[in-house]
């Protein structure tokens, strides 16, 4: 507490520098107590003691004071009032009050249970405020936020101000709530700036004692000292950013400094990084950006419209191969490139995929004539195994079913029943047992051919649950699945019925556009063929 009181008296001591013209301000400002919750509003009146130094007056603020250090603040402002014999004195109180049928008390940060035996250790009264603001008559305003006190009271208080103040002559009370009462007073350091008309440009801001009509508190073409102007900026300057030297913009707006700060403000803000920010991309736009990085090749990792550092290290390699500087940030003309090039680069690869199909499709019909146009087994087996999803699968399948019904019902009963046991197992003991007991029976041929199948080396194939759990973790909606198949459906894919459902038919579709666009045929969905498939949607988010 000793501390406290030695650190404020030094302030004051420190303070107690020539007046200027405009005159002296101090701001009491106590926002965080001991016993009562935070006073939250209060640090709003801080905010205007810039604007007061811009006026020209000696300003100080002192801030969570106790009822010890808050009487040698207002002492040591008597006695400089009683020195300097200022022309203008600004008090400035932010804080928990309370009064009685008495007198009205503004509270230390040390205020709990108030009595009246007690009282008088926990705050200053605010007679004595405006005596202190008395000694400069017709020069004095004292500001008091009205925060009320957050604590139930004892019967003999009440809290906040009374209705109405007693105030000594010559000294105007400004009154209010805290974000008000600021405006009020940034008003009030305006030259030209009536104190009535101050307080009328709020809602709450009430004004008593001493209230001349055409009076003004500042002289209008008042000009203060340039000395706190400089100080402003070489503290803006050192902090060197935006906000600050916004700040500097709104305590001097035609300050020494000004255009130096604006200069200041537009270079930091030219930064690629502020240059995208400004852009506002929504989550939306930045998902077609990864997109459009998919297409070209530049892997995102993820089309998810959240910028990385995969993201990030994507668009800086797309810079860097388009002559751009390296940033990892985008701008407006960069973004538009890109999704021009990712356009053309799609077209590009549906026009491909539509050659590989064209291909495929001519080689599926010269297939299907060669191998007999489904006149036999063998040809229609060999199509198939050729075009497991050609033009003509469904007629091969529908007339291989005939021919094994029509040889099932040829077959005598055992043989069939045999025959159907070696097909269920499906392996080369069943389909030698089926051989040893009917080495001349109906499907014989068909036995030693699927031997022959299930002998010959298998092929690679591509690892299915592994392209299943990939189309799973894509997540996709069931939007975006309709505009899959449309888009199959318009690159002439049949998927069947456009519902959002990957049924076999989709299934299907996907296999024909993998194999048409060259990429490994499992039937299932991956990040990359989503992207090209709804690729040409890339101009539609910059309309």
């Amino acid at each position: 507490m000793l501390r406290r009181i030695v650190t404020v008296c030094l302030l004051w001591v420190a303070f107690a520098a020539p007046a200027t013209a405009s005159g002296i301000a101090l701001f009491i400002v106590n926002e965080r107590h001991e016993n009562l919750r935070t006073a939250r509003d209060a640090p709003a009146l801080l905010q205007i003691q810039r604007r007061f130094e811009a006026a020209g007056f000696d300003t100080d603020q002192a801030t969570d004071l106790a009822a010890p250090a808050l009487r040698a603040a207002l002492m040591a402002l008597d006695q400089r009032i009683a020195r300097e014999r200022p022309e203008r004195v600004v008090i400035v109180f932010a804080g928990y009050s309370l009064h009685s049928d008495s007198s009205t008390w503004l509270l230390g940060t040390e205020a709990d249970n108030p009595s009246l035996a007690g009282i008088d250790a926990m705050g200053v009264r605010l007679e004595t405020v405006l005596s202190i603001a008395g000694r400069v008559q017709g020069g004095a305003v004292v500001a008091i936020a009205e925060l009320g006190y957050p604590e139930r009271l004892a019967a003999e208080f009440t809290q906040g101000l009374p209705t109405p103040l007693i105030v000594p002559q010559g000294v105007s009370v400004l009154r209010g709530p805290a974000g008000q009462l600021a405006s009020a007073l940034e008003s009030l350091a305006v030259p030209g700036t009536n104190l009535a008309s101050a307080a009328q440009q709020t809602r709450q801001v009430r004004v008593e004692g001493f209230n001349p009509r055409y009076l003004t508190f500042l002289p209008e073409g008042h000009e203060p000292s340039t000395q706190a102007d400089r100080r402003d900026w070489r503290e803006a300057d050192e902090a060197g950013t935006p906000s600050a030297y916004r700040a500097y913009l709104r305590a001097w707006p035609e300050g020494l400094f000004a255009q130096e700060a604006r200069d200041a403000i537009e270079q930091a803000e030219s930064t690629p990084e502020r240059v995208e920010e400004a852009l506002g991309l929504t989550r939306d736009e930045r998902r077609a950006i990864q997109r459009d990085l998919t297409i070209l090749n530049f892997d995102p990792r993820g089309i998810d419209g959240i910028f990385g550092p995969a993201t990030r290290a994507a668009i800086t390699s797309w810079q860097g191969a388009n002559d751009h500087a390296r940033s990892g940030f985008l701008n407006r003309d960069q973004i538009f490139q890109m999704a021009g090039q990712a356009a053309r680069r799609a077209a590009a690869l549906e026009a491909e995929a539509r050659e590989r199909q064209a291909e495929e499709e001519r080689q599926d019909r010269a297939f299907w004539r060669d191998s007999g146009a489904g006149r036999d087994e063998a040809g229609l087996r060999a199509y198939l195994d050729r075009f497991p999803d050609g033009v003509f699968s469904n007629i091969a399948r529908e007339r291989l079913d005939e021919i094994d019904g029509a040889r099932r019902e040829a077959a005598q009963a055992r043989d069939r029943a045999a025959w159907d046991i070696a097909r269920r197992d499906d392996t080369v003991g069943s389909y030698e047992r089926y051989l040893r007991d009917y080495p001349s029976g109906a499907f014989a041929e068909q036995a030693r051919g699927r031997i022959e199948e299930l002998s010959r080396p298998s092929r690679p194939r591509p690892d299915m649950d592994a392209a299943r759990a990939e189309e799973e973790a894509l997540g996709l909606p069931r939007f975006t699945l309709l505009i899959v198949e449309q888009r199959l459906a318009a690159l002439g894919f049949d998927p069947g019925a456009v519902d959002g459902r990957l049924d076999s038919d989709a299934r299907r579709a996907i296999r024909r556009y993998q194999r048409a666009a060259d990429l490994p045929v499992t039937g299932f969905l991956t990040q990359g063929i989503v992207a090209r498939l709804m690729a040409d949607s890339v101009f539609q988010l910059f309309e």
